[in-house]
């Protein structure tokens, strides 16, 4: 029976292939853990021993944001394995590449035989293929004349495979028979990108004087085993100006700095905002959002960057000066799920600004985990919300009975959330309040196109601040481990790991 770890990263597409194997327990033992991130790969491969491990290319979320890094990050990994290993774990490597790409030609290379390349998968043919034994005839498609690999034949498989199965007994090898000339084996990829991981652990290198390096490494660089589910959130408001964005930012950047993989969805039915703001004409100039590439299909993708990712932050957001305005005809509701699954990422938060009443939100609501509604403390505008015969203002209601429903008070100072009627309102909705910040402050973060999080007087408070948020979608053990991190270099230094070494003559280690 073959044990069987999971890495797909998504849920839904997890759910349908654990129900397969379920449906065939007598060939197949499903692991305890799902891997749910790319840092906690290796860590669960070591504490599960799976004999065969299903991977997705990029529903899998990652800390690399482009498709070189993400290639390079799978090739490393997929040696280490082998070194580790050998071919005593089988992996099954899920994509939806382009017919020719030349990195799985890589990956037959790396003796990954079980690739499957297509969005829609027989799981019928799917199960029959584990139950067999791995066989290079159904990957030699995928073989490129870039990356020249070594003819394999089946009875070459079935030798091979023979030899690992075999008992001892049958493994001797003084028998001096005759032998065929064996055809080399195919050697390493010949692509120059895969690093040693000791070379990626290094953080920081300082030589110090002339004849010692100090070398700080990070030894808990991460919060290991709190897997997080993929969550959706949705922030928006009724009345425009209220700060939605500036909250949607805020929680963005704060996901980032805890080292949640977080995407940013702008409202493409409104006007472009954070494209101005991260100063995107400097930062990345040929930059189309996925609505375009997805809406539009661009003739010359080449000369295009789909990805944006900005203080590791996954940007999708509209460029004002090359795409169009769009309607809900332009982007309907299935090319908008299209570029929320293509988000590889934990948390997506979609700004909707003020078009909650959009058809297409409703039913992207019924999906989302989280939906925040910002208001301010304005008597009027609450006045507004709240009047029961107010048909505009119907669907906030509607929306409220929800449980996933939540508010946020915009620039709420504490003294205003003991008031009465506050109180009365919103007591049980409530639960943020964002204080009012020096407008030099923010647009000062604004001119230079950074956080207001990064900075030093608003860190902390940021943070308490958003913190009520967090725990609505976050685990609390994640959240437990990342409050008892050390901050600041001279704690974070406790977290690492420090090496000296002495320099050689010529100055280096």
């Amino acid at each position: 029976m073959e044990n069987v770890l999971l890495a797909i990263g998504n849920k839904s597409f997890s759910s349908i292939i654990l129900k397969h194997l379920e449906n065939n327990l007598d060939s197949f033992h499903i692991a305890n853990q799902e891997v749910m991130h790319h840092r906690y790969l290796e860590e669960l491969i070591e504490v599960e021993k799976p004999d065969i491990l299903i991977v997705h290319d990029y529903h899998l979320p990652s800390d690399k944001s482009t498709q070189e890094e993400r290639e390079e990050e799978w090739l490393s990994f997929i040696q280490r394995v082998r070194a580790k290993y050998d071919n005593h774990l089988r992996i099954v490597f899920l994509c939806e590449r382009e017919k020719g790409d030349p990195f799985l030609s890589y990956l037959v290379s790396t003796n990954v035989l079980d690739i499957f390349n297509s969005r829609m998968i027989d799981m019928e043919d799917f199960i029959e293929q584990l139950k067999d034994k791995p066989r290079f005839k159904r990957v030699a498609k995928f073989v490129t004349k870039e990356v020249p690999i070594a003819p394999h034949s089946d009875e070459e498989d079935e030798e091979e495979n023979e030899e690992l199965t075999a008992p001892p007994k049958k493994k001797t090898k003084e028998k001096k028979e005759p032998r065929p000339p064996k055809e080399k084996k195919p050697e390493k990829p010949p692509r120059p990108i895969v690093k040693k991981e000791i070379t990626k652990k290094v953080v920081n290198k300082q030589v110090v004087k002339r004849d010692f390096n100090i070398q700080v490494s990070n030894q808990v660089e991460r919060i290991v085993g709190v897997p997080i589910e993929k969550k959706l959130v949705m922030i928006g408001s009724h009345f425009s100006r209220t700060g939605s964005t500036f909250i949607s930012h805020l929680l963005a950047r704060q996901l980032a700095r805890l080292g949640v993989t977080v995407s940013y969805i702008e409202n493409p039915y409104g006007s472009c905002y954070t494209y101005d703001r991260f100063i995107g004409h400097e930062r990345t100039s040929n930059y189309r959002s996925k609505f375009y590439q997805l809406a539009k299909n661009p003739k010359y993708k080449d000369e295009l960057s789909f990805d944006w990712i900005q203080d590791g932050i996954n940007l999708i957001i509209r460029n004002p000066s090359e795409e169009p305005n769009y309607e809900t005809d332009d982007i309907p509701f299935d090319i908008f799920i299209k570029v929320i699954l293509s988000a590889p990422t934990n948390v997506t938060i979609i700004d909707v600004g003020t078009d909650w009443n959009k058809p297409i939100y409703r039913d992207i609501f019924d999906i989302a985990t989280n939906a925040f509604f910002v208001v301010e403390p304005d008597i009027s505008s609450i006045q507004h919300l709240e009047d029961p015969e107010n048909t505009a203002t119907a669907y906030f209601h509607e929306y409220m009975e929800n449980e996933k429903s939540s508010l946020i008070g915009n620039r709420f100072d504490p003294e205003i959330l003991k008031n009465e009627v506050i109180r009365e309102l919103y007591a049980d909705k409530l639960i943020a309040s964002i204080p009012t910040f020096p407008s030099k402050d923010v647009f000062d973060t604004q001119y230079k196109g950074s956080f207001l999080n990064d900075t030093r007087q608003y860190s902390k408070l940021i943070a308490t601040q958003l913190n009520p948020l967090l725990s609505e979608f976050l685990p609390k053990e994640f959240l437990n481990k990342a409050r008892r991190r050390k901050n600041g270099l001279v704690k974070g230094l406790f977290n690492k790991k420090i090496t000296i070494q002495q320099a050689s003559e010529g100055g280096n280690s």
